[in-house]
């Protein structure tokens, strides 16, 4: 119990943390204390598995809620705390929920709030998912154009149904979810998740995301060219 009140306390600390010293000078405090209480962490997790994964979900789906820029540093936490595929699961189960909840939050709570926040950005993502539908939410969540929290938010204004967000964002976000979560396993020789983003991993990651927007045009245009030439004839 006492372990459990340590952690509990120092997950209240890192939030006050976040609070009073901002996400850009946090950002490596927190690592260096994930770094550090590592070890509690691995006992933790030997001694009671699905109460450090409880926690961790709630954490993320919190920081989702609140459309919180810390989801990198989460999932980069996954893997150092439960490692690559374990990590990657668990880090996929909850960013995906925490984005339904930034939805949920953004679409009932604070629409209009964010309506005239970010609503100067929402007319390219309507005419995108007018124009590819889910596919478009799928090539943003493959290309971090926009912010896992920002992204969130704005398609909580859109009429998108809540179901097809959910399972397009968590097939979206799976690549980008295992670069992160490969970044926890190397924590001791990065110094930010984003370090382990090389420029041909990015490039990657863009040319995967655009594919099934330029294979759905193919279509498109496919269908135009052959199947209109058929009706002449």
């Amino acid at each position: 119990m006492k372990r459990r009140l340590a952690l509990l306390a120092l997950l209240a600390a890192l939030l006050i943390v976040l609070i009073v010293f901002g996400v850009r000078h946090s950002e490596h405090f927190l690592i260096d204390a994930l770094r550090n209480a590592l070890g509690r962490i691995d006992e933790m997790r030997d001694d009671a598995p699905l109460l450090l994964i409880g926690i961790y979900f709630v954490a993320y789906v919190v920081n989702g809620a609140l459309s919180l820029p810390f989801g990198g540093l989460l999932t980069a936490a996954a893997g150092a705390i439960f490692g690559l595929w374990w990590g990657l699961a668990i880090a996929s189960v909850s960013a995906s929920v925490g984005a339904v909840a930034g939805l949920l939050v953004s679409r009932y709570l604070f629409h209009d709030a964010v309506q005239r926040r970010f609503g100067a950005r929402l007319e390219p993502i309507h005419q995108g998912l007018r124009e590819e539908g889910a596919f478009y939410l799928f090539a943003l969540r493959m290309v971090p154009v926009f912010p896992y929290w920002l992204l969130n938010l704005l398609m909580g204004l859109t009429t998108m149904r809540v179901f097809t967000f959910w399972w397009v964002s968590t097939l979206g976000l799976l690549p980008l979810e295992l670069a992160y979560v490969f970044a926890g396993t190397q924590l001791a020789t990065v110094a930010k998740p984003d370090d382990v983003l090389s420029p041909g991993l990015i490039a990657a990651l863009i040319a995967v995301g655009v594919a099934p927007l330029l294979l759905k045009r193919l279509v498109k245009w496919v269908e135009r060219r052959w199947f209109a030439r058929d009706d002449r004839s």
